[in-house]
């Protein structure tokens, strides 16, 4: 079992287990991706979004809405006076707990992130005070709930430097991507702007690599030329940025992990790069320091699943690993295979008949005359009955099932089957009797709900701590170190990838995160879904 750490997120693509994942938030959590999570004090944990509108076949990048600035206005009336902002506690740590009481203790409920805040309690600071016990000097009721300690991780002072900074830098939790992200190929992490000799001191390789480094910048675009000059820079971006240094605070252990290296193959969130002596740097979310050319970029995957309703209803059939041939009847009746294919990662609708030939099975689809090969697809069927949901309001009950060896996943409104996408389970699909899932990658079938989220997580591996997936997101933890959430390193949908948890696109991951409940209070980064919040969204887990 990966340890725990800090809330950090599950699962490892590149040969962690999902572990590590807030195992925070409840105290066991650690990772699926081999990955192990950073330790917090107790039990701790790991803007509305509409569904992507349905692309056609192949998925495209979600639609932006667009607004038009109206012909003509009416006549403006005096506007009323804006009402006064509701004070707010800012977090300058990593994690500045929520606690369900105002006192010190090993329970929490949620948490704020670099540079959040939330409104305080009774609208001004006065009403939200509470006299300082319990090793706090101060504590201030939040909103919905909960009692943060203003000290060492939280200050009501938005102008404090160090809070002007890390909202500068905070989490875009607007987007899938909250971060950038890219992956090491040994980068060391400075503290500050490192001088010519503190890199010479970090990196062993300094001027063999840079010379490197320009031979593949001269090179710009030559993939096989920058492979044959090295080919860790194949997809290092070795542009600069254009930008000077940031304004930068000396921040402590309290923001910036404690960690002089990351290893190659671990992840790295950043927020910026910037110019500085000649070489490029970037700014960690945690405000780290690394060279741009010790990191590759992830592209972002463009994949996402499709809303149901009129339009779109199941049965329908995905595409993974490589587009699939298209069927149609010829003369006589004998389906036989076109030129024509459905695109890797995208859907089509079906109708929901099935026939034989030659001993294989075929799909009819919603495109006329046109089949596909069953086991050329990821077919999506509707349940129609779930019996766990007898006890609740059956439409209001929301729930996901998850099929781990057909990679899919449908979030269900009752019986009512809103969302449907490919997901990436675990590499060892599902769990061999009496084995620990995590030792064999596996995903755990049953039962289960929605016990924490967070925006973002870092998860660290079971079997090397120095591996790390740093800012996971959209974390959704409900089986001890197992957690659906998003998976920016790869665009496998559909096929085993993780230790053990279920990833999800970026895209699709913001979409579950915003669906599930319990709704993750406005400001609050983290959460445990503890019986205040409300029912928790129910996770199947099936072959």
């Amino acid at each position: 079992m990966p340890r725990a750490s800090a809330p950090r997120p599950s699962a490892f693509v590149h040969g962690a287990s999902c572990t590590g994942l807030a195992a925070l938030a409840l105290g066991m959590l650690a990772g699926c991706s081999s990955a192990k999570t950073e330790a917090a004090p107790g039990p701790s944990p790991a803007a509305e979004v509409m569904p992507p509108a349905p692309p056609a076949t192949a998925p495209a990048a979600p639609a932006t809405a667009s607004t038009a600035a109206p012909t003509s206005a009416p006549a403006a009336a005096s506007a009323p006076a804006a009402a006064p902002a509701a004070p707010r506690i800012w977090s300058k740590g990593r994690f500045a707990w929520i606690h369900p009481e105002p006192g010190a203790s090993r329970a929490w409920i949620g948490y704020l992130a670099l540079g959040s805040s939330v409104p305080l309690k009774g609208g001004s600071v006065e009403a939200a005070h509470i006299k300082g016990y319990g090793g706090c000097d101060a504590w201030y009721a939040v909103e919905p709930r909960g009692y943060v300690c203003a000290g060492a991780t939280a200050t009501l002072d938005e102008k404090d430097p160090a809070i002007v900074i890390l909202r500068r830098d905070a989490a875009d939790v607007s987007s899938p991507w909250p971060y950038q992200y890219g992956e090491s190929i040994g980068a060391p992490r400075y503290d500050h702007i490192p001088t010519r000799a503190e890199q010479r001191e970090a990196e062993w390789d300094l001027e063999k690599h840079e010379a490197k480094v320009e031979k593949a910048r001269a090179a710009a675009g030559d993939t096989a030329a920058i492979a044959a000059i090295d080919k860790a820079l194949v997809g290092v971006d070795l542009a600069p940025s254009g930008e000077g240094p940031p304004e930068l605070v000396p921040f402590g252990p309290l923001v910036r992990e404690n960690r002089k290296f990351v290893q190659l193959g671990s992840t790295i969130a950043f927020v910026r790069a910037f110019e500085s002596g000649g070489r490029t740097f970037v700014l960690t979310a945690d405000q780290a320091i690394l060279p741009k050319d010790r990191l590759k970029p992830y592209p972002r995957s463009t994949f996402h699943g499709v809303s149901l309703g009129d339009d779109v209803k199941l049965p329908l059939a995905f595409f993974r690993q490589k587009p699939r041939p298209k069927w149609k009847r010829e003369a006589g009746g004998k389906l036989v295979q076109t030129d024509e294919t459905f695109p890797r990662l995208g859907w089509v609708g079906l109708t929901g008949t099935r026939i034989e030939q030659d001993g294989k099975a075929f799909v009819e689809t919603k495109e006329s005359d046109v089949y596909v090969l069953a086991e050329d697809a990821q077919i999506v069927e509707a349940v129609t009955e779930a019996p766990w949901l007898a006890d609740k309001d059956p439409t209001k009950s929301k729930w996901v099932d998850v099929r781990v060896l057909n990679g899919t996943l449908v979030a269900y409104e009752g019986l009512r089957p809103v969302y449907a996408t490919m997901i990436s389970p675990g590499r060892g699909g599902v769990p061999y009797p009496g084995i620990e899932p995590l030792k064999t990658a596996s995903t755990p079938v049953g039962l289960f709900r929605v016990d924490g989220k967070f925006r973002t997580a870092s998860m660290v591996s079971s079997s090397d701590e120095n591996l790390v997936h740093a800012e996971v997101n959209w974390v959704l933890n409900f089986s001890g170190p197992h957690a659906l959430h998003g998976a920016y390193w790869h665009d496998a949908w559909g096929e085993p990838k993780s230790g053990g948890c279920v990833n999800l696109a970026p895209i699709d991951a913001k979409w579950v995160f915003d669906w599930t409940d319990p709704t993750v209070p406005e400001g609050w980064h983290g959460m445990r879904a503890v019986q205040a919040f409300g029912q928790s969204t129910i996770v199947r887990i099936r072959r």
